[in-house]
């Protein structure tokens, strides 16, 4: 079932009440993907498990900073994380998240040229 489908089966019986809220939902994640910095973190980890520090080295930002959008991503359910000793490891949690973001970047990039 293509994307499209399953889109209008998951929708198609809510009552109006039911897709106001899944609509605010869909704003507040969009929300969070609004943060440039947040996205510039998403494109460091969509190649594979970064720890904070190395996150904050690709991005060049404080680590306080870093933090603050990794708690933000995953807190909306976009990253996971692991702690192994005193280091936190964040991942994709839903890699649909991500092949969004790239159909996005790609369409911008290509109306750039």
């Amino acid at each position: 079932m293509n994307s499209k489908a399953r889109v209008k089966k998951a929708t198609k019986d809510l009552s109006p009440k039911a897709m106001e809220k899944v609509i605010a939902k869909v704003a507040d994640y969009f929300g969070v993907l609004s943060e440039p910095s947040r996205l510039r973190i998403m494109y460091v980890i969509c190649s594979g498990e970064k720890s904070v520090s190395e996150v904050q080295q690709v991005c060049g930002s404080s680590q306080a900073n870093v933090s603050r959008h990794l708690t933000a991503l995953f807190n909306a359910g976009i990253l996971l994380r692991r702690k192994q000793g005193v280091t936190v490891y964040y991942s994709i949690a839903d890699n649909a998240t991500v092949e969004m973001c790239q159909i996005v970047c790609t369409r911008i990039a290509e109306s750039l040229r």
